[in-house]
């Protein structure tokens, strides 16, 4: 009964602009770092919530996870929940 949508995250890690020249004229420049990605899932009217065995550290991939009751006989929860970003070259994606 559960529905599930999956969306995919993506970030470009930099570090804080800096000045070119200091001469205050509105020149910068940023470094960039690598890329991340991750995915996350949205679940609507579960009644499955994720084991400790699923997270990251516990054999799992997990990050992050949360989960709200719903107001429904049966005990159904809707939340999101995502995995371990994955980091990568800028120009892979």
């Amino acid at each position: 009964m559960a529905s599930i949508y999956t969306g995919q995250h993506y970030r470009l890690r930099a570090g804080t602009p800096m000045s070119v020249g200091g001469r205050g004229d509105g020149d910068f420049v940023l470094h960039s770092f690598m890329a991340s990605s991750y995915t996350t899932d949205a679940i609507l009217c579960t009644q499955d919530l994720p084991a400790c065995s699923d997270f990251r550290g516990q054999q799992g991939n997990l990050t992050s996870a949360s989960f709200s009751a719903l107001p429904l006989p049966g005990g159904y929860f809707k939340g999101e929940q995502s995995d371990a970003e994955l980091f990568k070259e800028e120009g892979d994606y």
